[in-house]
């Protein structure tokens, strides 16, 4: 029997995640105009899309392995039930994983058209909600493992979903700001070459 308390944690991640479903969307369709965005010397939209799929990609395996040892009984004794931590996950996000560079496999170019990336980023986050899910919640915290995305840290289920959901919140932010800076300065400046100096106009 599922214990009431942890259905809290469901539901929050849940809401979390239809959220991030229609910023995605949002983020996507903004950007999709702005061929600027493709070559720009600063956040490339594609570049940061890419980075996101490929940290969901091991996000959800990682999920997927945890809730497969749950459900073969794979726990802590010594646990005390307590409701999943996401405070947690919100101050190692803050502190470290956004301060540092990236693993080179996180960084990885892929061939996949903004079209196919926008796609499976919307495949992942619809998984995202199945997990969250699928995790037996009257235990979700008795197991914790480590992730490569920082050394030393171990994440519930739970955790890891809400990991995965604000660390994809955060670049899309990014790539919404890197949109809105674009859509402040292009209709101000046109840049013609002339005898290797740019005029603005």
């Amino acid at each position: 029997m599922e214990k009431p308390q942890f259905e809290q944690t469901r539901r929050v991640l849940i809401d979390a995640a239809k959220k991030l479903s229609i910023k995605l969307n949002k983020t996507i369709c903004a950007s999709k105009p702005n061929e600027f965005l493709q070559s720009h010397n600063h956040i490339k939209v594609k570049e940061v899309a890419a980075h996101i799929y490929l940290t969901n990609q091991y996000m959800i395996k990682k999920v997927e392995k945890v809730i497969g040892l749950l459900n073969e009984g794979l726990l802590n004794q010594d646990s005390e039930y307590l409701e999943s931590d996401l405070t947690i996950v919100e101050t190692i996000l803050n502190v470290s994983v956004f301060k540092i560079q990236s693993l080179p496999e996180f960084q990885m170019s892929l061939n996949y058209s903004m079209e196919e990336l926008e796609l499976k980023m919307a495949s992942q986050i619809v998984k995202f909600t199945r997990l969250i899910k699928e995790i037996p919640s009257a235990y979700a915290n008795n197991y914790m493992d480590y992730m490569k995305v920082i050394a030393g840290i171990k994440l519930d289920a739970y955790q890891l979903v809400y990991f995965a959901i604000k660390h994809t919140d955060h670049h899309l932010t990014q790539i919404n700001r890197t949109v809105s800076i674009h859509e402040m300065i292009q209709p101000k400046e046109r840049v013609f070459k002339v005898n290797s100096f740019y005029t603005y106009t």
